[in-house]
């Protein structure tokens, strides 16, 4: 079984010059300046965008017009050598909650993009030619290039569950060279052993994936409820790959919460503040997990 790889903004935040979202949400907040306080970033959003958004014109464009400033902001965002790192794996299929490019960056090849979607990113991803064969990266969240893809409000994250569910199920459509093409169950899938790959979706049981930098706020909804529905397929015996997730500290109960969604927990210490070694330290547990590793 191959291993794929999703990895999150926590790798960002180790490059020289990081872009802030702290800042960047405060940027964007205009003259109503507000205290985060504990809301998620998804909530900040909303009220970002509800006190900016007039009423008689369009709130589409109202929309855009913030996630075209926080695209502008992302353009800077710069690569490192983590991101080298995970390049080199023995790896064909990346997954990232990032919107920018920065692990493109260390690819040094221009990409093929695969989507045709402009709003949602259930088959949103970019084929890289790599001297060590073909790499994907899929942008589950939306991508920079495509402003209104960027997922960070409510109402994207719901419309987004809504996708992921019909493809789990079986009912998701999409065109293919103006064809309508179907797509069959996940169970269908998991009993045949046969993915069709037209979503990253099908990764996360086809494959054994590996969770680096990305704090899984309870806020992502999109992932806790493929990871949710996962699990009750294990449960049924479906399920044969593995998940890991790794991070520097967890609390009981989140980690709680990953063990019953059958998610193998990995702590990786970081010392004297250096968190390019823990994330170096936690892709060599990557490169050292037999590709054949299966879920027990």
């Amino acid at each position: 079984m191959n291993n794929t790889v999703l990895f999150g903004n926590g790798i960002n935040r180790v490059s020289h010059n990081p872009v802030s979202w702290e800042d960047l949400l405060d940027t964007i907040k205009g003259s109503n300046v507000f205290d985060n306080g504990n809301l998620p970033n998804t909530m900040v959003y909303e009220r970002i965008f509800m006190q900016q958004h007039v009423a008689i014109e369009s709130q589409k464009a109202d929309e855009l017009k913030i996630k075209n400033q926080i695209a502008e902001a992302m353009h800077s965002q710069g690569s490192n050598e983590v991101f080298e790192l995970l390049a080199s794996l023995d790896v064909e299929h990346y997954l990232t909650t990032n919107y920018d490019y920065a692990f493109e960056k260390t690819l040094s090849s221009s990409p093929e993009r695969l989507s045709t979607e402009e709003v949602y990113s259930t088959r949103r991803k970019r084929k890289y030619s790599t001297s060590s064969g073909n790499k994907y990266l899929w942008n589950i969240h939306g991508e920079i290039e495509h402003p209104k893809s960027i997922m960070l409000g409510l109402d994207h994250y719901c419309g987004s569950v809504s996708k992921i569910d019909s493809y789990v199920k079986g009912t998701y459509k999409h065109t293919v060279e103006s064809k309508i093409v179907d797509v069959a169950s996940m169970q269908e899938k998991l009993k045949s052993q046969s993915y069709c790959l037209t979503s990253w979706i099908d990764l996360f049981f086809s494959s054994n994936v590996h969770i680096v930098g990305l704090s899984l706020d309870y806020s992502e909804t999109d992932l806790w409820w493929v990871l949710n529905k996962r699990a009750r397929f294990a449960a049924d015996g479906f399920v044969s790959n593995k998940i890991y997730f790794y991070t520097n500290q967890m609390d009981e109960e989140k980690m709680g919460l990953l063990k019953s969604f059958n998610v193998e927990v990995v702590i990786t210490d970081v010392i004297n503040n250096d968190y390019i070694g823990m994330y170096k330290s936690s892709i060599s547990k990557i490169q050292s997990k037999p590709k054949r590793e299966s879920a027990a």
